[in-house]
């Protein structure tokens, strides 16, 4: 048993004549209230939790306020797990639980002061922490705390907690901390009484009720000392609030308002058939499989990889986060997942003429938007080469021209197809093929504004000049052999004598 679990500091209910401009908002939590006193875990009643060591091996050593929680729309599970005894414990449902803390009871600061050693204690990057500090956000108006409840509703939340600024902690229920929650109105008929106990002995204890749809619950708040002792007849329709449904369909926190004396059942019957109440559309349950965790208002609980048990944040994640820093993350985690060229840029740009393999793997040719636009159209009017995969030809003008079957790597270790298509084959004066597919990464093509030769290595520019003007030489002694064997010989008649 602890006792300083027992004095933990309670809200009380927000009203619209309290001004919330100013005040700190966060998300109230559908989770299990649980008091950390450095080192175990105990409920609102000082109750001991049997917590997996894991899960509490990264916390300071100083008490701490917060709330065991699996996810919106989740309690009932989180409930089955926590409040497990000893023997029963399954640590790997703790896996994918946190800890959210949105105090510190011992520390004696203000409330912002509070939260600013929280948020410098709990480690956030550490994926054996499985706490993290609740987010809040300064309430702007009256118009910011009903958008907030709004948006936090429909994603399954429960409600906004009002924290006043400057405040310090009380171990008692207190009126610097505000819960603001949306509540439903619906007719119910009733259909039996149950008896009170303690100081309501001989009175209403509860009314026993049905839903349009079948659906019976009890309400036993609301109720004056007056209508417990003269309480609804049973056949009568009353007016109930109720904060959500449970997920076999019942009212959560039933409250009585009234007695309906201008309506009867079949009038609610009838009503029911044509606007459905929130009671009569079914609940969608939670997956009981805890697979992943979600996002709170103005900040993100990351999910956690099922195999590692490391800390991940998921397009779901993202989708839910609030705060600049929260965008800051979410924009570095999806930049990190694009890959980026890393080649050096060409100096000669989109105008470099080089085919060499090895000179395009090393930098990159970006082309202007113009260009790029030009390109894509002339690589789809691309007539297929004849040859089709079989074509060895390497020439600028013909891969430019002539669209080629893509070959595996295993197949055309030297395809450079894919740099080639870029090319246009109007800005290529290059007007003769090389002597082989082998000679490509040696070719030499003439700068057409300059009449200057560029080749694939600008560091050996002297030797490059020395092997192309022998490969000239070389080439018109091929020539002449080639003229010289096509001569044919003649030969002379021999007369017969």
């Amino acid at each position: 048993m602890s006792t300083a679990a027992k004095q933990v500091l309670l809200a009380e209910t927000w009203t619209e004549d309290i001004d919330p401009t100013g005040w700190w908002m966060s998300e109230k939590l559908d989770g299990v209230r649980a008091y950390w006193n450095g080192s175990n875990f105990y409920s609102r009643q000082g109750n001991l939790f049997h917590v997996p060591d894991f899960f509490k091996v990264s916390l300071p050593k100083v008490p701490l306020d917060g709330e065991i929680w699996c996810g919106r729309g989740l309690f009932q599970k989180c409930i089955s797990i926590v409040k497990k005894q000893a023997n029963k414990v399954v640590p790997d449902d703790y896996k994918l639980l946190t800890y959210l803390i949105f105090d510190a009871p011992s520390h004696g600061g203000k409330y912002e002061d509070r939260v600013k050693w929280l948020q410098e204690n709990i480690p956030q990057d550490d994926d054996k922490c499985y706490a993290t500090v609740v987010g809040i956000k300064k309430c702007q108006n009256l118009a910011d705390l009903k958008k907030c409840l709004t948006d936090v509703t429909a994603a399954g939340g429960e409600g906004i907690m009002l924290r006043k600024p400057g405040s310090h902690y009380e171990n008692k229920r207190s009126s610097t901390l505000l819960k603001v929650k949306t509540f439903y109105d619906e007719e119910a008929l009733v259909i039996g009484h149950k008896p009170g106990k303690g100081n309501c002995t001989g009175m209403l204890g509860a009314l026993e009720c049905e839903l349009p749809n079948g659906k019976r619950f009890d309400v036993g708040s609301g109720f004056n000392m007056d209508q417990r002792r003269k309480p609804p007849k049973i056949g009568s329709v009353i007016t109930f609030k109720f904060q959500e449904l449970s997920n076999s369909g019942s009212p959560r926190f039933p409250v009585f308002l009234r007695m309906r004396t201008d309506l009867i059942w079949n009038d609610v019957l009838e009503a029911a058939k044509t606007k459905k109440p929130i009671s009569v559309i079914q609940k969608i349950v939670p997956l009981t499989k805890l697979s992943k965790q979600h996002s709170i208002l103005f900040s993100v609980v990351p999910s956690r990889d099922e195999k590692t048990g490391k800390k991940i944040v998921t397009s779901d994640d993202e989708g839910e986060q609030s705060t600049a820093a929260a965008a800051t993350t979410a924009s570095s985690s999806s930049s990190s997942s694009k890959k980026t060229d890393t080649r050096e840029v060409c100096q000669y740009g989109e105008k470099c003429y080089r085919t060499n393999p090895d000179h395009h793997k090393q930098y990159q040719h970006p082309l202007s938007k113009t260009k790029r636009q030009i390109t894509k159209s002339k690589t789809k009017r691309k007539s297929p080469c004849k040859l089709g995969a079989k074509c060895q030809r390497q020439s600028s003008i013909h891969l430019a021209t002539y669209s080629h079957p893509k070959k595996s790597k295993s197949e055309d270790p030297l395809d450079i197809s894919a740099q080639e298509e870029i090319l246009d084959p109007h800005e290529l004066i290059e007007t003769e093929e090389p002597l082989s597919p082998t000679t490509t990464d040696n070719l030499l093509v003439k700068d057409k504004n300059k009449g200057h030769q560029f080749n694939d290595n600008d560091d050996n520019n002297d030797d490059d000049e020395q092997q192309s003007s022998t490969r000239i030489k070389t080439n018109k002694r091929k020539r002449n052999l080639e003229e010289k064997s096509n001569i044919k010989p003649t030969r002379k008649r021999i007369k017969k004598t």
